[in-house]
């Protein structure tokens, strides 16, 4: 595995970024950092109408507490300049049917902000979530993508990601295609 992390990781300035697990007073952050990863990915491929109903039922503060609350879920927020500029959410949790292992865990969001893509960011959490999987003895680690997200797909791909199935994911009145990717930790 480690001539794969030299192959695909590029340099990445740490010295600009640094990690942490977010906390119960994070709820407030990750409400408008997800927001705000999510708008600015999703809003240009969907409407106004859409974006807005979708809004309060997945990015409020209440909604993210409880997710911060559940001891099977953790979040790594990275951070530049004291600004939150990306992060990952993790479950450890039952998995669909499509998912196979004995132990999974999901990569729930990886989501940065537009003007840190590209940078090695994405790569950066991706590492930290294969080494969690790893550390914590999961055998398969598992996401839902949009099937029209091609950057990302591609991304997950470079990872050892395939295609395991699909759901629906509603978007406001939007009745979207979602793809599951897994691999073996």
């Amino acid at each position: 595995m480690a001539s794969l992390k030299k192959k695909i990781m590029p340099a990445f300035p740490a010295e600009n970024v640094t990690f942490r697990i977010a906390t119960a007073q994070d709820a407030n952050l990750l409400a408008d950092l997800g927001w705000r990863t999510f708008e600015e990915t999703f809003a240009p491929h969907n409407t106004n109408e859409d974006m807005d109903a979708f809004h309060p039922t997945m990015y409020a503060p209440a909604r993210q507490a409880e997710e911060l609350a559940d001891p099977k879920t953790q979040f790594i927020i990275a951070e530049s300049n004291n600004e939150a500029v990306a992060y990952v959410k993790w479950n450890w949790d039952e998995a669909p049917n499509e998912i196979s292992g004995e132990r999974p865990f999901q990569i729930s969001r990886l989501y940065l902000l537009q003007a840190f893509t590209g940078k090695g960011l994405g790569d950066a959490l991706m590492q930290k979530s294969l080494d969690k999987a790893r550390e914590n003895g999961h055998d398969v680690i598992w996401l839902t993508v949009w099937e029209s997200n091609h950057r990302a797909i591609r991304f997950y791909q470079k990872y050892g990601f395939a295609f395991a199935g699909e759901l629906t994911f509603v978007l406001g009145q939007d009745v979207q295609r979602d793809l599951y990717m897994q691999r073996a930790v």
